[in-house]
């Protein structure tokens, strides 16, 4: 059984999040030339367990083992602005998941209240991730000895 360490996993996750925030991006495009739409409908419920629940498990991993030995090693680093865009993330993503659902079911009135927390979530969740896979993830492959990252937790490839 082949393991990957924490940071290549919290990679890997991101590549399949710039996906599905692209698709977000195409499906809010497409209900808004064509309406509502049961591919729209579909794909969105498709979304909807990522970018809630799975989001809020990814960067549940992010600070129960990676963010705790950054901080060990370097204190002063970026951990602080990682935790307060995790907060937003979490917000925007709660919103998401509270408001798509009622809309979805028949609301009308409620989809600017999934809409625009969507959009913003896409935005500032695409721009976090740059931040984690060009300072966070390097900084903690240099600062990290290899038995500290393997150390951090060891995820099977097939459990991913």
């Amino acid at each position: 059984m082949l393991c990957v360490d924490l940071i290549t996993q919290l990679s890997q996750e991101h590549q399949d999040y710039v996906i599905n925030l692209s698709v977000l991006a195409e499906v809010i495009e497409g209900i808004r030339v064509n309406g509502r739409g049961d591919y729209f409908i579909a794909t969105l419920d498709h979304l909807l367990e990522s970018l809630t629940i799975d989001l809020d498990d990814h960067a549940r991993r992010e600070e129960d083992f990676l963010f705790p030995k950054l901080l060990e090693r370097a204190p002063d680093g970026p951990i602080s602005v990682m935790l307060e865009e995790h907060q937003v993330i979490r917000a925007l993503s709660a919103q998401f998941g509270r408001w798509y659902p009622v809309w979805r079911d028949g609301v009308e009135e409620a989809f600017g209240d999934w809409l625009e927390p969507a959009e913003t979530l896409r935005g500032k969740f695409s721009a976090h991730m740059q931040k984690e896979n060009l300072i966070l993830f390097p900084l903690a492959r240099r600062i990290l000895t290899d038995g500290e990252i393997r150390q951090l937790t060891m995820i099977p490839d097939d459990e991913r």
